[in-house]
Formats: structure tokens, sequence, C-alpha cells
């Protein structure tokens, strides 16, 4: 009896270690490790820098370095987004003022002035712009402004010499003015009371040597 009870005493022992025992903890999964999130949108490319502006008798390009043209502005064409072109072409707000026409043949001019170049804006007008013979303008006094070469579509510009001007047909001479690239070339040299068409001005120095000024629109002749 006193074997069993012993036995007894043993076995319960035994359950009760069993019950003590620390259960295992349970395996953690490691987390993976943390991978960069690919942006989805691709970056905008950079807009191409103008190299040149090339005036002709219908308006002005901006072209790039690859001769590609950016931007085009005709003359009877709102002046706004030629101004932010320019703007940001030249990397700078023009200056603005104001040019009197006193009623005469010439409308007002709003004018936006980068430097030695200056785009204007006929204001005030009474019929479209389109029928105005001089909508806007550009007036350029130098061969390049911040660095950007300014050229009549046939090639001269300010500093050219005039007996390189003289060289390009057609050309209109006019005491020191000098006019090339017309819109309609059919209508050079001018003839007194018939059409006129647009071109590009070229104004000699007062020795006739030199272009100082490159000026458009200009008709092939005034009638007034």
């Amino acid at each position: 009896m006193r074997m069993l009870r012993l036995t007894l005493i043993a076995l319960a022992a035994a359950a009760l270690a069993g019950c003590a025992a620390t259960a295992p903890a349970p395996a953690t999964t490691p987390s993976p490790a943390e991978s960069p999130v690919e942006s989805s949108s691709t970056p905008e490319p950079a807009e191409p820098e103008t190299a040149e502006i090339v005036v002709d008798g219908s308006g002005f390009s901006l072209v790039d370095a690859d001769g590609a043209t950016t931007f085009t502005h005709l003359w009877p064409d709102e002046v706004a987004p030629a101004v932010a072109a320019l703007t940001e072409a030249f990397g700078a707000d023009p200056v603005m003022s104001l040019r009197d026409g006193s009623g005469g043949h010439y409308a007002d001019f709003d004018l936006y002035t980068w430097g030695d170049f200056t785009l204007g804006d006929a204001v005030g007008l009474e019929k479209p712009r389109a029928d105005y013979f001089l909508p806007s303008l550009v007036e350029v006094a130098a061969p390049e402004i911040e660095g950007i070469a300014v050229r009549s579509a046939s090639g001269p510009t300010v500093g050219s010499p005039v007996s390189e001007v003289v060289l390009v047909t057609p050309l209109v001479h006019d005491g020191s003015d000098y006019r090339v690239d017309p819109v309609d070339p059919s209508l050079v040299p001018p003839t007194p009371g018939g059409e006129t068409t647009d071109m590009v001005g070229l104004q000699a120095d007062d020795g006739d040597t030199t272009i100082i000024m490159l000026k458009a629109p200009m008709l092939s002749y005034y009638p007034f």
C-alpha cells in the first residue's frame, strides 16, 4: 500500500512539472527590407534655349541651336504670347513705355524693351489689326541681346557692312535705309502708286558704311 502511494505521488509530481514547462515562443517572420518607392512621373524635358531671333517681312521667329523654330510672331498677332516668349528667352522682364503716335499715320505704341531689343504693340486702333499697316514692330540696336543673335532672314544685321547688304536681292535702297526680305518679292522694286509689301529695314550710319539699326516691318515704299 505504501508503495502504491509513493508511485501516485511521483506521477502527480511529473504531471505538475510538465504543466510548468514554458511553451516555446511563436516564431516571428522577419519584416522584408523596405525598397525605395519609384516615382511614376517622368521629368519634363528641358525647353530648348533660344540661339537666335530671325526677322523677316512677315514677323520674327525664335530659333534654337538645332535650327528648329520654337516660336513665331506675325505682325498682326496679339503681342502677349510674344512678350512671354521673349521674356523667357532673355531671362528678364521688359521695361515698358509708351510711344505717342500724335494722331498721325502712326498709332500709339506700347513698347516692351529688353536692352537693345524693342517690341512694339499698336494700341487704340480703330480697325482690325490685320488691316493696319503697322500692328506691331521690332527695333534692334545690337547684333545680339543676352547672348541671343538677332538677324534678318537674309543674314545682315546690326554691325553688318553696307557692302554686304547691297548684295542681297531683292533690295530697296532709300537714302540710308536698306530694305530686304519682302513678304512678296514680286512687288520689289516698288512701283509708286502700286501695291506695297512688308520688308525688314536696315538703317546705316551717317557715313553709309555700317548698319546701326534693324527695324521691321517697313513698307517697300511709303505712299504718304
